[in-house]
Parts: C-alpha cells; sequence; structure tokens
C-alpha cells in the first residue's frame, strides 16, 4: 500500500470526568512527554490548544500554564454556561508543516486520542507503522491506565450520491470495508491491534493466527498483522474481525 485509504488512532478509554484541571493537565503533559521520547521526529514541538479562543501555545509555554489552559476547555451547555460536572478537554498536535504527518492527542470525559493526518488529509504512511503505534499505546496507557486500548484503522462510512435530474446530492451510509459490508460496527472501528487488562483478558480464547503478547502488568496484547494494516487486503480485514468480535465481547462493558 503506497498511500494511506484510512485513517490510523489509538483510542483508551478516558478516566479524565472526575479529575481537575490540574490533574488532567499533569497527566496530559506526562503523555506528550512519553511520545515524543519515542520518536521526536514523529512527536516533534507540540501545540496545546486553548479551545474557546481558539488558540494554541508551544509545549514550553503551556507547562506553566496547563492547569489554567484546560480549566478554559471545560465542557459548556448550549448556551456556553460552564459545566465542571461533565469534566474539560485536552488537545495538543505536533506543528510539522506537513499535515500528513500530524499527530494529535485529544483527551475528554469520554476517550483517549492518538489521531494521524489532519482534516480530510490521510496520513503519510511512514508515520503509520507498528512499531511506532505499539509503543505509543503502551506508553499511553502507562499512564491512564485503562482496562483496553486499540489501535485502529477508520474510512468514512458514507458516499456523495447525484441526486436524480442533477439537482445536489445525498448521503448514502457505505461500508468501511466494501468486500465484508457486514463488519460489526463499534468503538473499535476497525481494530489493527488492541490490549485487555489480565482481568478482561482471562478466558480469551484466539485462533492461531492472532498473535499475541503478555504485557509487564499481565494485560493481553493481541495483534491481526504487524505490517500496516490495509482492510482492504482480505485476510487483514478476517484478522480484523476476529479482534472487533473479541473486543466487543470483553470490553465493551468497558467502554
Amino acid at each position: 500500500m503506497n498511500a494511506c485509504a484510512f485513517k490510523y488512532s489509538v483510542r483508551l478509554p478516558s478516566t479524565a470526568h472526575s479529575v481537575s484541571p490540574g490533574r488532567l493537565g499533569s497527566k496530559f503533559l506526562d503523555t506528550l512527554d512519553a511520545l515524543t521520547r519515542i520518536d521526536s521526529n514523529i512527536f516533534p514541538d507540540w501545540e496545546v490548544g486553548e479551545l474557546p479562543a481558539m488558540k494554541g501555545y508551544p509545549l514550553a509555554v503551556a507547562r506553566s500554564r496547563i492547569a489554567e489552559i484546560i480549566g478554559h476547555n471545560v465542557v459548556r451547555d448550549d448556551l456556553g454556561h460552564p459545566e465542571p460536572e461533565r469534566g474539560y478537554t485536552a488537545v495538543a498536535h505536533t506543528t510539522i508543516s506537513a499535515k500528513s504527518r500530524r499527530m494529535t492527542v485529544w483527551v475528554d470525559r469520554r476517550d483517549v486520542w492518538l489521531k494521524t493526518g489532519d482534516w480530510k488529509v490521510f496520513p503519510d504512511p511512514a508515520i503509520v507503522t507498528y512499531p511506532l503505534f505499539k509503543a505509543a499505546l503502551l506508553a499511553i496507557h502507562s499512564i491512564w491506565f485503562t482496562p483496553w486500548a486499540c489501535a485502529q484503522a477508520f474510512r468514512g462510512n458514507t458516499v456523495t450520491v447525484p441526486v436524480h435530474g442533477g439537482r445536489g446530492y445525498r448521503l448514502e451510509d457505505a461500508p468501511m470495508i466494501p468486500t465484508d459490508p457486514t463488519f460489526p460496527e463499534s468503538i473499535f472501528h476497525i481494530p489493527w491491534f488492541a490490549y485487555l487488562s489480565a482481568p478482561l483478558a482471562s478466558g480469551v480464547k484466539l485462533p492461531p493466527e492472532i498473535e499475541t503478547e503478555r504485557t509487564v502488568d499481565g494485560g493481553l496484547l493481541m495483534i491481526a498483522t504487524k505490517q500496516r494494516l490495509d482492510p482492504d487486503i482480505a485476510e487483514h480485514a478476517r484478522r480484523a474481525r476476529i479482534l472487533a468480535e473479541t473486543l466487543i465481547a470483553s470490553a465493551a462493558i468497558s467502554s
């Protein structure tokens, strides 16, 4: 695969819904620093976002103000009134000029995300590798201690269809994997590899083509392929389905 036709991300369930801006900010900074230590060329020059002001701060500037910045990123109601009981958002992206090489970290009350590429920009295949994504997933998990984590692929599941008579267009549903239109829909999208904590992994049985590794905390890493996942390859899609069904059965109650 010479170009990416999918977006790739790492996703974990968030535990940030009940923490203060200061505590969230501390863990968020730890996350950015851990990723930079993996590869400073892939994760350079973070810019931390203050959402209401639509303003970004270089990481060096944001460090001393992180609680204030995240405090401004409080969830608000439809009238713009802050609702701190609903949590806060932390966001940062690398400022590399090529948007296809951009990395974004987003934390809210539901999810912790590492996302590749940019709005309507698919990622550079060079930043979507198994060793890099594995290191990133394990590094983020070591900070957030979540019961599951998933590296996943995603492709928009709608298509634009001309309206009869040529007057405009409409959106229609389309499968993310055309060769497997019944692929199960879930928050795990198309799993590439995934982590389950030791309690969730207890009793999980996988066919031999799914590689597994035990993590230092006793959890289970389940791997569809150590190549870049390409769901348009039938074997990749078949193994991803096995992971999706396993995650839905084992981790959905924690999502």
